[in-house]
């Protein structure tokens, strides 16, 4: 049976009250649900609000398996800042749905990497954080979720994208996802409480907060002058945040949104990921 007259005889049974048709359509679904998003879309009507509901209930277990399966993949890209860019985008992808694909958020990089370098031509480290945060009074194409600090779509990086917030470390994953298309170098600090970026900039060391307008400051007077400065601080501040700290940070986040809001499937499986990190 041609394809699309496969999908359209699925979707007609999506509602079916019967646990037999309903298990024989989940099993079918999932045998395609990697290419699903792009055949429906040439189906002749889009699927209503309801199927995309069921559609999504369907292929819950197999794209948990399948991020369980791939999710260490990241390990075998050659530099950190590809690792944690395909790493986020793994997470992002599941996290935003099924009609999502990892390698979307490259291309939605790309696109803000391009829209930047039409507005301003090549920007450097602060230029950059400006045209991002809405540093000096300009207004921000993203900024920090203060209202809804805990949500786990802040860790969602399409979910940042698309609706200007998020938080620290999302923040500052976008911003170092596109610095890298500029040539510019932009690390992670694994601050305590509060995520920042560390930027090498004019022969010194800067931690930008990109969750408040990408604020620059010196590292070494936030380390000496930081509540909590003492010598550690200050070797915390001096190396990179490690790609497997920046990861576990991220998923020690989605596990406290969901403690919040009693989603224990969701916070097991953010568990999982985070075993398979400290298990390596």
């Amino acid at each position: 049976m041609p394809l699309a007259r496969q999908l359209n005889h699925i979707i007609k049974l999506l509602d079916d009250d019967s646990v037999v048709v309903r298990e024989a359509v989940q099993q079918q679904l999932a045998g395609i649900h990697h290419e699903l998003p792009a055949h429906l879309d040439q189906l002749e009507r889009p699927l209503t609000d309801e199927e995309e509901r069921i559609v999504a209930q369907l292929l819950e277990p197999v794209r948990r398996t399948d991020l369980e399966e791939t999710w260490m993949r990241w390990r075998w890209q050659a530099r950190p800042d590809e690792q944690l860019e395909m790493a986020m985008a793994h997470l992002s992808a599941f996290l935003n749905g099924w009609k999502t694909r990892p390698e979307d958020l490259g291309r939605r990089l790309d696109e803000i990497a391009q829209a930047a370098f039409h507005e301003q031509g090549r920007m450097d480290a602060r230029e950059l954080a400006e045209w991002l945060f809405g540093g000096r009074g300009e207004s921000a194409r993203l900024r920090g979720n203060s209202r809804n600090y805990y949500a786990p779509e802040n860790s969602n990086l399409f979910w940042v994208l698309d609706n200007g917030m998020g938080n620290p470390i999302s923040l500052s994953c976008i911003y170092r996802f596109v610095a890298r298309r500029f040539g510019v170098t932009v690390e992670g600090c694994n601050f305590p409480g509060h995520f920042l970026a560390r930027v090498p900039f004019h022969g010194r060391l800067w931690l930008v907060d990109c969750f408040n307008r990408g604020r620059f400051m010196l590292a070494t007077d936030v380390a000496k002058h930081h509540p909590a400065a003492n010598p550690a601080m200050e070797d915390l501040v001096r190396e990179p945040a490690p790609v497997d700290a920046i990861l576990l940070r991220t998923l020690r986040n989605l596990d406290e949104s969901y403690d919040r809001l009693h989603a224990m499937a969701d916070r097991q499986l953010m568990r999982k990921l985070a075993m398979q990190i400290m298990d390596e």
